[in-house]
Order: C-alpha cells, then structure tokens, then sequence
C-alpha cells in the first residue's frame, strides 16, 4: 500500500514559499507523515569579493543566512506539529538535479512546487520536473488557501489512473468528508461510421461502458461507494484534452485535481506536449497532483542523477 510519509518543498525565497509551506503543513496535519524538507538550491552561495569590499559589519555565510531565514518562516506554521521531523537544506548547484537527487537519497513520497502567475521567477521548474523526474509532484498555484472540501481525479480507466485513485485514497491527502468526483472524457471514434451505427447511438454506448468501468472501480475502491461519482464529458474533434480537464475541473469547483501519469522513455525524456505539461498550462488557480510510479525504469535518468 502507498503510504505518504516523506514529502519535500522546494522553496525560492519568494512570496511562492508562504503559500508552499502553509499548504505543507495542512497535508502534514495527518499522522501520516513523519517527515517534511524543505529545500533551497542556488547555483552559487558563494558572494564575490568585489562586493564585499567596504562591508563593516561581519558578514555571515550565505548557507546559513538563508538557513536561518527559510527556519524562521518554517517554524509559523509548524509550530504546532511537534512530532514532526521537519529539516532545510540549502543547496549549491542546479535545481533540478538536486532536488530530484535528494527526493531519491531521502526516499521522498512527494515533492511540493509553486504554480507561479505573477510573482517574480521564471516558472519553468515545474515542466522540467515533469520531464525528468520520478517522483510525484502537487503543484500550488501562488496564493492558494489550502482546502480539501472534493477533488477531482481525471481518468481513463488504465492503470495510471487507478493507480492516482488509489494513491490518493491512501495518503494524507485523503480526507475522511472530501468528496471525489471521477471526471471521464472520452471522444467518439470516427470508425463508429463503419459499425452502421449512429453518431448519437455509439455515444449512448461509450457512456454505457464508462459506466461498467466506473462500476468496476467501485469494487475495486469499496470506500469510495459513498462519496465519488463520475462525471462524463464528452472532447469534441478540436478540443484538447488538458484544456478540457481543467475547464471541468473548474467547473466542478474543485480544490485539487488529481492524475496519474506515464513515465516517458529514455528516447522522449524532453519532448514537451504530454497531456500532464498541458493541464499544467491551462491550470491557473487549482492544486495539481501528479501520481507517478517511482518503480518504472529510466535508466538514463537514474544515471544523470547517480553522476
């Protein structure tokens, strides 16, 4: 079973980090989570001598400046959770490689970014985490209030989705009220033509088997029996589909959306247009929870982070 017990929060030094670490700390009111590390990497620490020059006053390492800072703004909000173990690292080197080094050395379950819209930073950290990485991200989109009153888990009925549900159900993320709404969107095939039916007749039969796959999910998830539902939302010819995810998603008034997503192959790693990359486009205001299967190989990858 997919128990969350490590997260980790990647911090910039910008307003971004008040929203990342409040949101931390009300996923971290469950028992699961044992432990929460916050991150800061910088690809210098060091201050050229130059700029030092003239200084009267004694000039404390930047490491520890920094470390002191992001403990000061950690401890408003978990103050209140002795028994967790919360840890800062502050970091020389890119970003990227050393979160997702870490994630892998600390075992992390969970890796927690910002959505940014307005706020200063250039935002491309997510999508390149997207690429590259293996472990699961929930992006926050700047100035977010953490809620968790109904999510929404997009699915398609494959094992990536299922997985995303069943993550999601047995993780802190979960809450006992929170009602889950399954959002489906499925096309109707252009070979419908060649079956004699109808366009309006083979629609009714897509739903119909919707429904059968939502049946079985239910037995499979006997929990969920009184609180999901599954919505049906139809993708015309020209829509996209992460467009048309995150619409509903909106529409439904949800506080976190929630998919499952395929790791790549060593030959696609950095090919950019995954249905993921493009709700993460489109999701402006909602909290994007992205499951991925740690154990699948990419054995490039493993071996760009091991250098």
């Amino acid at each position: 079973m997919y128990i969350l017990k490590r997260i980790m929060v990647a911090l910039d030094l910008t307003d971004m980090d008040d929203t990342l670490i409040r949101y931390a700390a009300f996923i971290s009111t469950q028992s699961t989570i044992e432990k929460v590390i916050f991150i800061h990497t910088e690809k210098s620490l060091e201050i050229p001598a130059e700029l030092m020059e003239g200084m009267e006053r004694e000039v404390v390492p930047t490491e520890s400046s920094i470390r002191t800072l992001i403990q000061e703004k950690v401890m408003t909000y978990f103050r209140e959770l002795p028994g967790l173990e919360v840890e800062v690292q502050v970091m020389e080197g890119g970003p990227v490689k050393e979160m997702l080094k870490l994630s892998k050395r600390e075992q992390v379950n969970l890796l927690l970014v910002g959505r940014k819209l307005h706020l200063r930073g250039s935002g491309v950290l997510p999508q390149k985490l997207l690429r590259t990485g293996k472990v699961s991200v929930l992006f926050v989109p700047e100035n977010n209030e953490p809620k968790l009153s109904k999510a929404v888990v997009a699915t398609d009925f494959s094992e990536y989705s299922l997985m995303a549900l069943d993550r999601m159900l047995h993780s802190a993320i979960n809450r006992p009220s929170m009602a889950i709404e399954c959002l489906h969107v499925y096309e109707v095939p252009s070979g419908y033509i060649t079956l004699g039916e109808s366009y309006k007749s083979f629609d009714i039969r897509m739903q119909g088997f919707a429904n059968e796959k939502f049946e079985q999910v239910l037995q499979k998830f006997p929990e969920l029996q009184d609180r999901a539902s599954l919505r049906l939302v139809k993708q015309e010819y020209n829509d996209d589909l992460g467009e048309v995810i995150v619409l509903e998603a909106k529409r439904s008034k949800a506080d976190l959306l929630v998919i499952g997503a395929k790791g790549k192959s060593t030959a696609a790693l950095f090919i950019v247009g995954s249905v993921t990359e493009k709700i993460l486009r489109y999701d402006d205001n909602i909290p994007l929870l992205v499951f991925r299967d740690e154990n699948e190989e990419v054995g490039f990858l493993d071996a760009l982070l091991d250098a």
